[in-house]
């Protein structure tokens, strides 16, 4: 395992794929848009090596396209740019479908989840558009889904599998927890009220927002938005900044 992600490590994009991707996510990743030239190319850099342990597949498209490849990669390297690990090694079969689909035993369609028994990640394309062309409502089902990836894979003890730090994941977790029963009792003022389901979801909805309504994240949670910032190693806040 450790001689496939060196193997992985050390190889350069093609410069007709780094050119495409640096169209694509110009196009649809605001975040993308805010790095310098240096980040911009280390980010197409990871997500090479990402696509290319990736299994992408859909019975309804006739081909999952680079477009589509991209736009779905680039949720994963977004939320783990600030860390060292960004390959995951468990959850790298993607289904895409069109659409909002249906699932056996659930009343309304899904824009996306996981099947955690198969380990495999399913997404609504349009609802994935939807997500980036809208940056700033902290809805992405892409980040949303991804977030649930990684903290899947933090919990694999294993070498190149470990994300964050237990004793900061710990720290944000005790919070994360309080604001969970805040939403639960009715009183909730900032965060979508999903993330009072459970602490996975609070994990995703978390995320979304982190990125895309950094500012008024840190206003109404000013210490879960710190534990994230530490959690993540990055700052959108900081990043949106220097991009002005």
């Amino acid at each position: 395992m450790k001689a496939f992600y060196i193997k992985h490590i050390h190889r350069t994009v093609p410069e007709s794929i780094d050119l495409e991707y640096h169209k694509i996510l110009m196009h649809y990743s605001s975040y993308y848009v805010m790095l310098n030239d240096r980040l911009r190319s280390l980010f197409r850099l990871r997500l090479y090596h990402l696509l290319n342990i990736l299994s992408f597949s859909s019975v309804e498209f006739p081909k999952v396209t680079r477009e589509m490849r991209a736009v779905i990669g680039s949720s994963i390297i977004q939320i783990t740019f600030g860390l060292n690990n960004y390959l995951p090694t468990k959850f790298t079969n993607i289904v895409v479908k069109p659409y909002r689909y249906m699932y056996p035993g659930y009343g309304e369609p899904f824009l996306g989840h996981i099947d955690f028994d198969n380990e495999t990640i399913f997404f609504s394309w349009q609802d994935v558009v939807e997500g980036f062309r809208y940056p700033n409502d902290a809805v992405n089902v892409a980040l949303h889904e991804m977030a649930h990836v990684i903290e899947a894979e933090n919990g694999f003890d294993e070498i190149f599998n470990w994300f964050f730090k237990k004793i900061e994941w710990a720290i944000w977790a005790e919070l994360a927890f309080n604001k969970m029963h805040v939403i639960r009792s009715g009183n909730n003022k900032f965060l979508k009220n999903y993330g009072g389901i459970n602490m996975k979801e609070m994990f995703a909805v978390c995320i979304e927002t982190f990125f895309e309504q950094p500012e008024a994240f840190q206003r109404s949670l000013p210490e879960i938005y710190q534990t994230l910032v530490d959690l993540l190693r990055q700052d959108p806040i900081v990043l949106n900044k220097n991009n002005q």
